[in-house]
């Protein structure tokens, strides 16, 4: 069931037991967005479902955060238009080639091209893993990107993060509501978890210039200003 943030946006919450993010969707006088496509055709379809449900017009274009599993693999079953990084793209185009096998799969553990918490969930999400396809997007953009969908006006923003180098942050202007993907996160891939400290900061100086008001992690409640900043004075002692 979606969850009204502000008058353009919505959001199907996450759920931790299998790894699917919050998706976002963006409701435009002309056409609507959606942030993320998730980690499944099974997930997005349900994401489908709740917005038709709401009476809400389905979405042309999906805007990608990053690159992670739980937030890509969802794209193949998409029926509109996908937009991504041209960074986002490239990873996306690699992984395209992998295949999926047990063998494939505890190959890419050994060699650390994927990481334990992701190949876990992946196999709670996909009772049959040769369903997975991953695809790139259709449309990718370099620098920053305005979309301008009818009475509200989306900017996206290429912004390096902790958890992943082609991050992308998406800002609704009007709702001043900001979705961040997981940047708040650690690097699952390469710290097993942890933070690379001048990347963290780095983040956090680029980000906070932007005047969201509220802000959307990929896996938790959205948060204000106020409740971000007590996030990242938690990460600072607990991680940094």
């Amino acid at each position: 069931m979606l969850t009204q943030i502000s008058p353009h946006v919505y959001i199907l919450p996450f759920d931790s037991q299998r790894d699917r993010p919050n998706l976002g969707y963006i409701h435009g006088e002309k056409f609507s967005l959606l942030v993320d496509t998730g980690n499944s055709k099974a997930h997005l379809n349900t994401m489908l479902k709740a917005i038709k449900d709401a009476n809400l017009p389905a979405p042309a274009i999906a805007l990608i955060t990053h690159w992670h599993w739980d937030h890509t693999f969802g794209m193949h079953a998409f029926p509109g238009t996908t937009m991504t990084h041209t960074k986002t793209n490239e990873i996306l185009n690699d992984l395209t080639k992998w295949k999926w096998t047990p063998e494939a799969m505890n190959e890419r553990l050994k060699t650390g091209e994927e990481c334990e918490f992701c190949d876990t969930h992946i196999k709670i999400e996909y009772d049959d893993i040769t369903e997975i396809k991953v695809v790139r997007a259709d449309v990718e953009f370099d620098g920053n990107l305005t979309i301008n969908p009818g009475n509200v006006t989306v900017e996206v923003t290429p912004i390096a993060n902790p958890h992943s180098d082609d991050g992308a942050v998406v800002y609704i202007k009007e709702d001043k509501v900001l979705f961040a993907g997981d940047a708040d996160t650690g690097d699952f891939y390469e710290l097993d978890g942890g933070y690379d400290a001048n990347k963290f900061y780095d983040y956090v100086t680029s980000v906070d210039k932007i005047p969201y008001e509220t802000y959307i992690h990929g896996h938790l409640a959205p948060m204000t200003r106020t409740e971000v900043s007590a996030l990242r004075k938690e990460i600072e002692t607990e991680e940094l």
